[in-house]
């Protein structure tokens, strides 16, 4: 919940660290998400002087894209995250999957089918970059990703099916995404968060998008703008490994 206490500057530094931990970020992203949770005066200010700071450290480095200078966490910045066990609250998972692989190395053979797979994966890395998400691992055929922000994981997942849909090699993208705490460990993540992500994925069929509920309130919250399609509601689902229901949406 956002809060008018004003953040410490070790505080801040911390979230401003965790945040460009999930991709390549700008310091205005920054600052708009750092606003909605520390509505105070001189935001921008405090998020310039904390980049700096942390460059200086060597926790964080820039580039620049199109004029415009992005920042992303450095290894020792994410090893510093990883000590202190650091993770925002809100963090969302996304597992993405190819539907009918089997059937596609049957058809095409083992070198045609792998070409496809590096077409496919330089889709959706290329939307991962976009939205500021963050690669954990590849899982052969699919990834495994984080976002700080759940609605840029909504706008991601949304802009990954449109692609994929329209790439000539015509192969289905189901995406799972939830929301939650989560247990890092030697750069991998865990949990009952990752669990029901994977799960929802699974439960996809091609073409499709499968968010919970939590992700969708958070994404709501979160959203600068309203966005045109809302999710369509699926009920509570029984996912393999959870004991209790999960409340989940059709993304449109």
């Amino acid at each position: 919940m956002p809060t008018s206490r004003k953040p410490d500057a070790a505080e801040l530094l911390l979230e401003i660290l965790e945040l460009t931990s999930f991709g390549t970020t700008t310091q205005r992203q920054l600052t708009n998400r750092l606003r909605r949770t520390h509505p105070v005066r001189r935001v921008a200010n405090r998020v310039e002087h904390g980049l700096r700071t942390l460059i200086a450290e060597g926790l964080v480095e820039s580039d620049f894209k199109d004029g415009v200078e992005h920042f992303h966490a450095t290894r020792a910045g994410l090893a510093a995250l990883e000590q202190r066990g650091r993770m925002p609250s809100s963090s969302a998972v996304m597992f993405t999957d190819i539907v009918g692989s089997t059937e596609m190395i049957a058809e095409l053979g083992e070198a045609a089918a792998h070409d496809c797979r590096k077409r496919h994966f330089a889709l959706l890395r290329g939307s991962i970059d976009q939205h500021g998400g963050r690669e954990v691992k590849n899982l052969g055929d699919g990834l495994m990703v984080l976002f700080a922000d759940p609605a840029a994981a909504l706008d991601c997942a949304r802009q990954m099916q449109e692609e994929v849909d329209a790439d000539a090699d015509n192969l289905g993208l189901r995406i799972g995404v939830h929301a939650g705490e989560l247990l890092r460990e030697h750069g991998d993540y865990f949990g009952t968060t990752v669990i029901v992500a994977s799960r929802l994925c699974d439960r996809a069929d091609a073409g499709e998008t499968i968010v919970s509920a939590h992700v969708r309130e958070l994404a709501d919250q979160q959203a600068d703008s309203a966005r045109p399609e809302r999710p369509q509601p699926l009920g509570k689902l029984h996912l393999k490994g959870i004991p209790r229901p999960v409340e989940a949406f059709q993304l449109g």
